[in-house]
């Protein structure tokens, strides 16, 4: 027999830091997302209700719950609960029963409590009887306490008039709630760290609009749907608000870049005009700024003097680059936790025209003299000849 879980503890962090008016619409904003998350996951829920410092989603179904709330930007961490009424009573015998139902024979435990409001009972009580009460009514288990290192536990939470009692938490994604921050243009190539790196401005509450250059006939025809499979698995993160993918061809300026420019210096145009293309697109879409998945010295293109030559191509909006201190293992890392891993392993060529001999300190007056006589109107014709993708639609919530 199951334990019945009919409520799913919410916890969030860095929010609970803001002043009291920011914490307070910041909460509202991820109990909006979290109801849109369990609306498009077909998962019925009674309510999202707000405590102090925590959220709770009543569902008859808290274990499913909990998972897909555990994926929304802003939730530190879930845990399907037990309810029952804040008497020691009663705690006692709801944690008897999970630790029943969930411990397993010859295994270390430990039970943790914390208590909010007042009660004729302390933490430590709550340890201490319920401990002791679980290798009373549990002794043929064969159980020893650990509270340093033990296998298993039970957790009791108390607040007001309620007990909140669970075994199992479930780590969630963290950062801000989607939409308390404005649109970024995050541009993805195929490559493990453009991802990454739209994940990592996702995380802090924003709002991506994807962008891949495609670099046809200068790349393979599987480009394209590999980005799009990157940009729909960042997409569903994101609830409560629409997602769009920008898909703009780049073989022609990447063609005028190789006729007129010097060899050495194709990667850092192609990077400028990267810019000059996605500032267009943050046009279109009110964004604040543009992401892009670059790493200091990775590249020939991501040396500190080129990446300082081609943020010159434009004024605004800011180019943010999160994962320009990385380690590769770090994007590697990160890559598998979110799900865009794999893509790197398709067989795909992104762009066959880097040379030789790429030059590694740009002068930005010297780019910019270089590309004198290129006809930039061709950038104007790609934006134009852009496909737009809608990769996810905002659903209403149903409560």
């Amino acid at each position: 027999m199951l334990p019945e879980y009919s409520s799913v503890l919410v916890r969030f962090g860095e929010i609970g830091i803001k002043s009291r008016q920011t914490r307070k619409r910041m909460v509202s904003m991820l109990a909006r997302n979290i109801k849109s998350a369990l609306d498009e996951n077909r998962l019925s829920y009674e309510e999202v209700r707000r405590e102090y410092g925590r959220l709770f989603v009543e569902t008859n179904d808290a274990v499913g719950a909990a998972r897909i709330v555990s994926r929304v930007f802003g939730v530190v961490s879930t845990s399907p609960v037990v309810v029952c009424q804040a008497s020691l009573k009663n705690i006692l015998e709801a944690g008897v029963s999970l630790a029943r139902q969930t411990f397993e024979k010859n295994k270390s435990f430990a039970v943790r409590a914390r208590r909010v409001g007042k009660h004729d009972f302390s933490s430590q009580d709550i340890r201490e009887q319920l401990g002791e009460h679980i290798l009373e009514k549990l002794e043929a288990y064969n159980l020893d306490v650990d509270l340093d290192t033990p296998g298993q536990s039970v957790s009791v939470e108390v607040r007001d008039n309620r007990a909140y009692l669970f075994d199992e938490t479930i780590g969630g994604v963290g950062g801000m709630p989607t939409g308390t921050q404005g649109k970024v243009v995050c541009t993805l190539s195929t490559g493990l760290d453009s991802p990454v790196a739209a994940f990592k401005i996702m995380k802090r509450g924003c709002i991506p609009v994807f962008m891949h250059l495609d670099n046809s006939p200068y790349s393979d025809d599987g480009c394209v749907d590999v980005a799009i499979a990157q940009a729909k698995t960042l997409a569903a993160y994101i609830h409560n608000y629409e997602v769009k993918m920008y898909v703009v061809p780049h073989g022609s300026d990447l063609e005028e870049a190789v006729d007129k420019g010097p060899r050495r210096m194709t990667c850092i145009f192609c990077k400028r005009n990267m810019l000059r293309l996605a500032r267009e697109v943050a046009i279109r879409e009110n964004a604040d700024a543009i992401a892009t998945g670059e790493i200091i010295g990775e590249q020939a293109s991501q040396t500190t003097a080129n990446l300082k030559a081609i943020d010159s191509a434009i004024c605004d909006p800011p180019v943010l680059r999160p994962c320009a201190g990385d380690d590769k293992t770090d994007i590697q890392r990160w890559a598998a936790e979110i799900g865009t891993y794999d893509f790197s392993r398709e067989d795909v060529t992104c762009c066959t025209l880097p040379p030789d001999y790429p030059l590694l300190k740009a002068n930005p007056e010297k780019v910019e003299e270089s590309e004198s006589d290129f006809d930039f109107s061709i950038l104007k014709s790609e934006i134009q000849n852009a496909k737009v993708l809608i990769l996810r639609k905002k659903r209403p919530n149903k409560k």
